[in-house]
């Protein structure tokens, strides 16, 4: 029956069946250790005690179990040796036919026709299976049972008949053939269950490999994932670093621009606003000058239409003057021509030639001094009115001859008197008028000096507004130009915070590109991790299915063992049924030897299953471990990829918000900007416009002046003229008044001359007519006339003086003693008309020198215009008044000069 075991088809089979077959004769071994061989209806009867034929066969069975350990323990040890070097892919190498017993040690030998007896160790095998074996044994076939039964029936029915010993041994060993048979078909199956527990195991095995390749992918792959977080998370720190860089360096430079913006604000406002009150300033200080300027214009209107007024009535006395003037050349031309007829032909000559001389000068001079005379037309005119009353006065009563028969009249000589009183009265009121009017002409003057000051001073300042105005210009020029590289600095400025805004876009940019790449790796890893999640996950599945199958596995192979366990105790019945062997010792240490080696791989059976339980757990909790820390971090990653993508989205905000806030700041400064242009042209414009206006007055102010104070040079000009002509003229008068003085002296001393030689004669002729009265008796009488002629009476002195005047040239000749008398009256009125005629001349000299003086002052002080058209005045005056009065006295020389 155990030929099977030398067959090539047993030999070369895997060390699976081997190890089955060992693990089933362990557990039965086992079971019939625990339980006996009655277990599960087994009824071994006949075992009690061992049989002497049966010997033989025992101790082949024992060989052969003996020899199984070695055979299973050499497949063993080549199967750690193959999973060992094979580092856990293959867990059921085939080992081929190494290690093994040769077939020779299996063949068959004769049986010994010992005794059959019970083995000794019946007692040990246990009667109770367990519950794995017993359902096996269940479900086993009922054709097997109750050839067991008949079999130990027999058994012990040929323990019962001694005499058919070979019989029953041959029945035996058919039998054991048959159930080594049955044994070796149930082996089959074993080996074909342990081959597929095996084929299961490599799959699971093979899965678990998968799984520990997949753990430990999971491993590498998380510590790439580790790595490539901390990857992340550095990168996701440096983009954090670089976006809070970012959000400060835009946020400083933002703050900067808009501290800038805001300083360039409020400093252009300052500007603007300083720029416009200076205008306000300048153009309220520009209205006030064009107010007074204007007020001052108006009285300046007013004082011309005055002055042009003043002209008029200047032109038109002029022109009344002129014609007075006409009249008093016709006068004194007549009185020069009754004057020259007085005169000698020689003198007559002389004088007639230097006056032509002098009135054609004077007719020159008051040509080119027309305009000069002009001012002095009013005085001339009173002058010349006054002038000409005198005459006519001094003609009504000097034009009628007195009669030789008159002059011892009393009233000659009051006529006398009252024509000199009157005479000196108009020329007091002449003085008086005279020195009125240049008392009225210096005040004029000095008017006329002050207004010509204030002119000046206004001259001054316009000049002084002129220049502010020039430098109010060039420091609007220098506003100008200050803002103008204020806008220059702002453009420069502008164009820096463009260049900022674009390295900020750039840097945004590829902080977005950066963040893109780091959100597409979190992506990718999340979709990988989501992915070995679910691959663990799956594992993690399947974990409960491989610890159910590989339960299943082990509970298999333990009621393989009890199986093997049962075999093991059939063999040990059958050999302790045959009688022992003289070895005892030996069998009962192979024995032990064999429990012993079955404890022992039994318990590394048990250890072999507990660590890999173990590992399984262990692998299953690392797994899970693993799967919880991959979740742990994919939801760090998730929250992280979160918080990222606010950030993104928070920077994205900001960003736009910068960018809002950069093109409000550009619109807003260029409005600013072109604000600040329009202003600058509206203020340039208004500038323009308020210079050109102020330009245009100031030099229409400036020509005005310039054209007066070119009025008053040509009017100082021909003062000085004037007054150099006046000076000559007066001058010349000197001359002619010390030769007219020198002549009336001669003629003075001449007519004394005469007059002693008539006074003479009239002595000699009063003598002669004494004499002649005392002869005849007249002398009383005209003693009497004398006295009456010297002191007239009370009733004569009211008798007019025209009556008493009057000429009467048929009237008789006077006697000599009134010639003589009214001779001597004409001599003192003469005298008295001299000495008054030198008075005044030293009065008007003392007044010329007073006048000359003072003038001289002013003009030292101010301006020579005035003075010089005083002294001219003046002397006008005293060559009008010169030869005013130089021909009233010829009137008073007739009678003489007729005489």
């Amino acid at each position: 029956g155990l030929g099977h075991l030398d067959s090539p088809g047993v030999l070369g089979r895997r060390p699976a069946l081997h190890v089955a077959t060992f693990i089933r004769g362990q557990a039965l071994g086992q079971r019939f250790d625990r339980e006996g061989p009655r277990s599960h209806g087994l009824v071994v009867s006949g075992w009690a005690s061992p049989r002497p034929w049966e010997g033989r066969d025992c101790r082949n069975l024992r060989r052969m179990v003996k020899a199984l350990p070695r055979i299973l323990k050499g497949s063993i040890d080549g199967w750690t040796q193959t999973l060992e070097t094979s580092n856990n892919v293959e867990m059921f190498r085939p080992s081929g036919s190494t290690g093994l017993i040769p077939p020779s040690h299996f063949q068959v030998r004769p049986l010994p026709t010992l005794p059959r007896m019970a083995p000794t160790w019946v007692s040990d095998i246990p009667l109770v299976q367990p519950p794995a074996h017993q359902d096996a044994l269940e479900r086993r076939p009922d054709n097997q049972r109750p050839q067991v039964t008949m079999w130990g029936q027999e058994v012990s029915g040929k323990g019962q008949e001694p005499g058919s010993v070979e019989l029953a041994g041959s029945q035996a060993l058919s039998q054991q053939a048959e159930l080594i048979s049955r044994q070796l078909r149930e082996l089959r199956r074993l080996e074909e269950e342990v081959r597929v527990l095996r084929e299961t195991s490599l799959q699971q095995k093979m899965k678990l490999e998968a799984q520990a390749v997949e753990l430990e992918a999971l491993a590498r792959a998380e510590k790439a994932g580790r790595a490539e977080a901390e990857g992340l998370r550095a990168a996701l720190a440096g983009a954090e670093v670089v976006r809070k860089n970012l959000e400060e360096g835009s946020q400083r430079e933002l703050e900067d621009v808009r501290r800038l913006h805001q300083e360039q604000l409020s400093s252009l406002t300052q500007a603007h606003r300083e720029a416009l009150s200076s205008l306000t300033s300048k153009a309220g200080g520009l209205e006030k000058s064009l107010s007074s300027l204007e007020t001052r214009r108006s009285g300046e209107a007013e004082e011309l239409a005055a002055a042009q007024r003043e002209a008029e009535l200047l032109r038109k006395q002029l022109s009344k003057t002129q014609e007075d003037l006409e009249a008093q050349v016709t006068l004194v031309e007549n009185l020069r021509r009754y004057v020259g007829e007085q005169v000698p032909p020689e003198v007559h000559s002389q004088m007639w030639e230097s006056e032509r001389q002098e009135l054609l000068e004077t007719v020159q001079h008051l040509r080119e001094d027309r305009a000069g005379l002009r001012t002095t037309t009013e005085l001339l005119r009173v002058r010349v009115q006054s002038l000409t009353h005198v005459l006519c006065m001094q003609e009504e009563e000097l034009a009628r001859r007195v009669q030789p028969s008159d002059c011892l009249e009393p009233e000659f000589t009051k006529k006398c008197q009252s024509l000199l009183k009157r005479w000196r009265e108009k020329v007091f009121a002449l003085m008086v008028q005279l020195k009125a009017q240049e008392l009225e002409h210096r005040d004029c003057v000095e008017q006329l000096k002050g207004q010509v000051a204030e002119l000046q001073e206004g001259v001054k300042t316009q000049c002084q507004e002129q220049a502010i105005l020039q430098r109010s210009l060039q420091d609007k020029a220098a506003e100008v130009e200050v803002e103008r590289m204020g806008a220059k600095a702002l453009q420069t400025e502008l164009s820096r915070t463009q260049e900022a805004r674009r390295r900020e876009q750039q840097q945004t940019a590829t902080a977005e590109e950066q963040l893109k790449l780091v959100a597409n790796a979190v992506s990718s890893f999340e979709t990988w991790l989501q992915g070995t999640v679910v691959e663990v996950k799956r594992a993690a599945a399947r974990l409960p299915g491989l610890s159910s199958r590989v339960s299943y596995a082990v509970r298999k192979v333990h009621t393989i063992r009890g199986l093997m366990a049962r075999k093991l105790a059939l063999a040990q019945l059958r050999q302790e049924s045959c009688p022992r062997p003289p070895p005892a010792t030996d069998m009962s240490l192979e024995l032990e030897q064999l429990r012993e080696e079955r404890n022992r791989l039994d318990a590394e059976l048990q250890l072999s299953a507990h660590i890999i339980q173990q590992e399984v757990g262990r692998a299953r909790e690392q797994g899970e471990a693993e799967r919880q820390k991959l979740s742990e971090v994919a939801q760090q990653l998730e929250r992280e990829l979160q918080h990222t993508q606010e950030s993104l989205a928070s920077l994205g905000l900001q960003l736009e918000a910068a960018r809002q806030g950069q093109q409000e700041s550009t619109a807003e400064a260029a409005s600013l900007r072109q604000e600040l242009t329009q202003q600058q042209e509206v203020y340039g414009q208004a500038l323009q416009e308020k210079v050109a206006e102020v330009e245009t007055r100031l030099r229409e102010q400036l020509s005005e002046s310039e054209r007066r104070l070119n009025e008053a040079r040509r009017e100082h000009t021909k003062a000085v003229v004037s007054l150099r002509q006046i000076q000559r003229k007066a001058t010349r008068e000197k001359e002619r008044n010390q030769e007219l003085r020198r002549l009336q002296d001669e003629a003075q001393k001449e007519e004394g001359q005469r007059l002693t030689q008539r006074l003479k004669e009239l002595e000699r002729d009063k003598n002669l007519m004494l004499a002649t009265l005392q002869q005849e008796g007249l002398l009383s009488r005209y003693k009497q006339q004398r006295l009456l002629a010297v002191f007239p009476s009370p009733s004569d002195k009211g008798l007019p003086v025209e009556s008493s005047l009057r000429p009467s040239e048929s009237s008789a000749p006077a006697p000599p003693a009134a010639a003589l008398c009214t001779k001597e009256s004409i001599k003192g009125c003469v005298f008295a008309n001299e000495q008054d005629f030198e008075h005044s001349d030293a009065l008007i000299t003392a007044m010329d020198l007073q006048r000359s003086g003072s003038h001289l002052s002013s003009c030292l002080a101010h301006m020579h215009r005035d003075v010089e058209l005083s002294q001219w005045r003046v002397g006008n005056a005293t060559l009008r008044v010169t030869r005013t009065f130089r021909p009233t006295f010829l009137p008073f020389w007739d009678p003489y000069f007729g005489e």
